[in-house]
């Protein structure tokens, strides 16, 4: 799959973004978005390939694609870059996605910004739990069910109300899908062992990352959870393929869950500069507020 092939006629407004990020598009699959972007992030991306334990953790990268203002996309357009860059939609593959966008670090503005830039984002960080615990929810979309009138969404705003001791109440709640507790607290358990897993790459890169966040989506509807376990399971025990086998249909595997670090507008390799502790603050809390649910 390339991005070389992809037209504006073929993109539509994507509409599952947990934080409400403006300008982003899907392809006709739904397998791709394709986001607006910086030169900066796009050579974030690229160079990833030379850190093979943080690039795990990152959306896959298809390349970038030039959207003239000539061929207009769909949906609006309340951005002034062309360029957008074409990544794997984290959300395919599920039948009713429940999202949840967490922005790391208590410091959210990179040595670029101006002072009324960083003077605004420190001002919400101080009032927020992006001080206390360096996270703070940045939107979540719930899966209720169809009696209770489908998706729920959680707004920046809703983030923004809850203090460190009582942040783990927000976490339940994205947990609250129309799934059983056994599946909670399995799911909750697998996002653990992946943040434990990222805190781990993040203490072996030196980088920084201002305004990165974690996407946690998980399959919200219980009976189709229940399938893609069984799949899963299944799948586990079939001999692993041959990578030219292309024998098998390549059909949609219904996903159970995924975790990936995301948004790099405001990211560097800063070799000789250490972790980034800034971000490892907000990963550690996220570790913490999980193992309280799956306790």
């Amino acid at each position: 799959m390339a991005a070389s092939g992809l037209k504006a006629s073929d993109l539509r407004a994507f509409d599952l973004a947990a934080a409400g990020h403006d300008g982003v598009l899907s392809d006709e699959s739904g397998a791709l978005v394709i986001k607006p972007c910086t030169a900066r992030e796009v050579a974030f991306y690229t160079s990833a390939a030379e850190h093979p334990n943080f690039q795990k953790w990152m959306p896959t990268f298809f390349g970038t694609l030039e959207l003239s203002s000539s061929e207009p996309a769909a949906g609006p357009v309340t951005h002034d870059r062309n360029t957008s860059i074409v990544l794997q939609n984290l959300t395919y593959g599920f039948d009713k996605a429940c999202v949840m966008d967490i922005k790391l670090g208590a410091q959210l503005w990179d040595d670029e910004a101006p002072q009324d830039k960083r003077d605004r984002l420190d001002a919400v960080s101080n009032v927020t739990t992006s001080r206390s615990l360096g996270l703070r929810i940045a939107g979540m979309k719930v899966w209720k069910g169809e009696a209770a009138g489908g998706y729920k969404v959680f707004d920046k705003h809703y983030g923004r109300t809850f203090t460190a001791d009582n942040c783990v109440e927000a976490v339940k709640e994205y947990f609250a899908g129309e799934i059983s507790e056994e599946q909670k607290k399995l799911i909750a358990g697998r996002f653990l062992k992946k943040v434990t897993e990222i805190r781990e790459a993040l203490e072996g890169q030196e980088s920084r990352m201002y305004s990165a966040s974690f996407l946690f989506v998980y399959e919200g509807d219980g009976e189709v959870l229940k399938t893609a376990l069984k799949e899963e399971e299944e799948n586990a025990k079939k001999p692993p393929k041959d990578e030219d086998d292309d024998s098998e249909d390549d059909e949609k595997i219904e996903k159970v869950e995924e975790l990936k670090l995301i948004d790099f507008a405001h990211a560097n390799w800063t070799p000789g500069e250490g972790p980034d502790e800034n971000v490892l603050q907000g990963v550690r809390s996220a570790e913490r507020l999980l193992a309280e649910l799956v306790k």
